[in-house]
């Protein structure tokens, strides 16, 4: 039971880095003039969402969970029509996301450490909790980022963030991979 919950949990830790390393190496890269771009394609991203969503309601049964699907796509579509409104708009909220994501992140990592890692016997688990709490320093400290008049200085603090956040999960999967038990009887 607990290597089965170990494995799934090192799939989704691999995936959440492939991602967290693409959007951080992204930011890092990506010119300041094509933050209004990258605004106004999500905010139509979340319209055709929002589209999709209503068309699927209409063709629905009607059940509770199309409901919610209804609200979530609706909600989408407002935060659409939000970022074709205003054109700060996308960076504030990346600015936000990424100050929150370490923080859930690091919640994650230390709850990690205190079910799994600590369970599983390895020497060295307590280095989770060190790394999460790290994480959870970091993505406080990026509320109060100094750097939030300049789109370049927020932009490259967001992919340092994003980047940081991977290397930590990197670092967690040594402890959180599962292992071969040798009982002696060979």
């Amino acid at each position: 039971m607990l290597f089965n919950s170990l494995d799934k949990l090192k799939r989704t830790m691999v995936m959440m880095i492939i991602c967290l390393l693409f959007a951080g190496l992204t930011m890092f890269v990506i010119p300041v003039s094509y933050i209004p771009i990258l605004g106004k394609v999500l905010g139509f991203g979340f319209l055709v969402l929002a589209i999709l969503k209503i068309l699927d309601f209409i063709s629905s049964k009607k059940a509770m969970i199309n409901y919610i699907g209804l609200s979530l796509g609706l909600l989408a579509g407002f935060f659409g029509i939000l970022l074709f409104s205003f054109d700060g708009l996308f960076l504030v909220l990346l600015n936000w996301l990424t100050g929150t994501l370490p923080i859930l992140l690091g919640g994650v990592g230390l709850y990690n450490a205190l079910t799994y890692a600590r369970r599983s016997g390895r020497k060295g688990w307590w280095m989770l909790i060190i790394l999460s709490c790290l994480l959870l320093l970091f993505g406080t400290i990026l509320f109060v980022n100094p750097w939030a008049g300049d789109p370049r200085g927020v932009l490259q603090v967001i992919g340092g963030t994003l980047f940081y956040s991977a290397v930590v999960y990197v670092i967690s999967l040594f402890w959180i991979w599962p292992f071969q038990q040798h009982d002696g009887s060979e």
